[in-house]
């Protein structure tokens, strides 16, 4: 089951994308059971008390709790960087103030068919790629984890600390025999560090800061790499590859 939530003050709107989604979700065979609010502090107060959901249609110019502070609240509070938001809006003058949040799209109103249908098939196609499992050995134990979990790679002599969204674990191993088994959105910045995109909330020259507040340093051998990979996976977001 896709759990997919609509958030807009504008009622006539919400019911023609929720009859939009279900029209689209049958035609592509996939059962959905979708959810609707009307203000932000309504959607928060939920997510508050425990709904999960896999994809969130959210307007930006919500009364009080607007649609970036419910996007802030997502990713920062609630710590939730799986669930995919789509900011629907009329103006087009937002996107410096989405950066952080990450959303997988923006859409202007009025949304066509067209639009609505790419963007929940991109998103299915991301759900479905985040299935991937890193396995390393512990002791005589061969343990598995999902990828989508993993933040980041430390490499502390011949251990290596693997961090992620729930804790940290330490194996011994050598980093630069990781990277092959990762999906392309994990990158190496530093001898000492593998971090995955997906838990960065900002980029600069010289290191990176993590959604944990962590900041890692991109040494000098590594930058041009990484600013190229980074522009890759920004693109590959935008195109719907990933």
């Amino acid at each position: 089951m896709y759990r997919i939530g609509i958030c807009d003050d504008d009622k006539e709107l919400c019911s023609g994308l929720e009859e939009q989604i279900y029209h689209i979700a049958k035609e592509l065979s996939v059962k959905v059971d979708i959810e609707v609010w009307y203000s932000g502090e309504s959607i928060m107060n939920d997510l508050k008390n425990g709904i999960q959901l896999d994809l969130i249609f959210l307007d930006i110019e919500l009364i009080h709790e607007n649609g970036i502070s419910v996007g802030k609240f997502i990713r920062g509070e609630k710590e939730d960087i799986q669930t995919h938001i789509v900011y629907i809006s009329s103006k087009q003058s937002y996107a410096m103030q989405l950066f952080k949040i990450q959303p997988l799209d923006f859409l202007i109103k009025p949304v066509s068919n067209e639009q609505l249908k790419e963007v929940f098939n991109r998103s299915l196609k991301q759900k479905r790629s985040s299935d991937i499992y890193f396995e390393y050995q512990k002791g005589s134990s061969i343990l598995r984890i999902p990828t989508k979990d993993i933040a980041y790679f430390m490499s502390m002599d011949k251990k290596i600390r693997l961090m992620t969204k729930n804790g940290e674990e330490d194996f011994y191993g050598k980093l630069k025999n990781i990277l092959g088994k990762l999906p392309a959105d994990f990158v190496m910045i530093h001898q000492s560090y593998i971090i995955n995109q997906q838990y960065v909330s900002e980029y600069y020259y010289e290191s990176v800061k993590m959604t944990d507040g962590t900041i890692l340093s991109i040494s000098k051998p590594y930058r041009k790499t990484t600013r190229s990979k980074i522009k890759q996976y920004r693109r590959a977001e935008i195109d719907g590859e990933l």
